[in-house]
């Protein structure tokens, strides 16, 4: 059965790469952009550790995907105006732009793991460097 399970993954990483040219198997093609609102209403809630933490493990797992500030100044407010549900990241948007969906509330290691597509492969007692 574990076999079965990395076998599919597999496969599946690389139809996932072979459609969006990559020659590398890896995830990280389908999320090629995560942006962090670090507002003070975010940041409060842990934007900062968020940001840290997504970088940590898209470094670790030499991941494609850019991770950012986000940048919302064509805003009112400069932020994703869902700042009770933070801390905020939006994925695969463009910059100063309304585009993108928005995750709220990305506190632990397993939501960051998640947006980046590696939860299966995050042990659970994994922390931040």
């Amino acid at each position: 059965p574990r076999q079965d399970k990395m076998l599919r993954r597999l496969l599946g990483l690389a139809a996932v790469a072979a459609v969006c040219g990559f020659s590398r198997v890896t995830p990280q093609c389908a999320v090629e952009r995560l942006e962090v609102c670090q507002n003070k209403h975010c940041k409060k809630r842990g934007a900062a550790k968020t940001l840290r933490m997504l970088e940590a493990i898209a470094a670790e797992r030499q991941l494609l995907t850019r991770i950012e500030i986000a940048d919302m100044s064509h805003t009112e407010h400069g932020c994703f105006d869902e700042c009770t549900m933070g801390p905020n990241v939006r994925v695969n948007g463009t910059p100063q732009t309304d585009e993108g969906k928005v995750v709220n509330g990305v506190k632990t290691p397993a939501d960051c793991a998640k947006l980046l597509g590696v939860e299966d492969d995050l042990p659970a007692d994994w922390s931040p460097p």
